[in-house]
């Protein structure tokens, strides 16, 4: 992906999520993902359509914390830095060999559309037992 490619990833996801919320998943919804991030962008058009991004609000200090449902194990992702807990991220992302996973970026395609389950949990018990699950892979 070249840096112009990188400088229009936002504008990508609001167009995609724009359409996904006006229609549905259109053939131009895939077609625009796949031409920027091939399979990753196809598999981040599946995941919000199966509802597999959840938004965790936190309380009482209303931190925010975003978990995407994957295949086998869930994922912390954090878009402020453009950070995710998954494999992809930690060999491919990291290295600068892919711009992002497809959990960064179904996240960013959710939120815009407001394609996302949000939950209402104490720091507590995201702590002992979300967070704890994410991190034990």
């Amino acid at each position: 992906m070249s840096v112009e490619d990188k400088d229009s990833v936002y504008t990508i996801c609001e167009e995609v999520a724009k359409i996904l919320a006006e229609k549905g998943v259109t053939k131009e919804c895939e077609e625009k993902l796949t031409r920027v991030f091939g399979e990753r962008g196809r598999r981040a058009l599946k995941t919000v359509v199966l509802k597999r991004v959840k938004k965790y609000m936190l309380y009482p200090s209303k931190r925010v914390r975003w978990i995407i449902v994957g295949r086998g194990e869930e994922y912390l992702v954090i878009p402020s830095v453009k950070y995710c807990s998954c494999k992809d991220f930690f060999f491919y992302v990291m290295t600068g060999e892919a711009y992002m996973c497809y959990h960064l970026l179904a996240q960013k395609i959710a939120e815009l559309a407001g394609l996302f389950s949000e939950v209402k949990e104490s720091d507590d018990v995201y702590e002992k037992v979300i967070a704890s699950r994410i991190f034990m892979s």
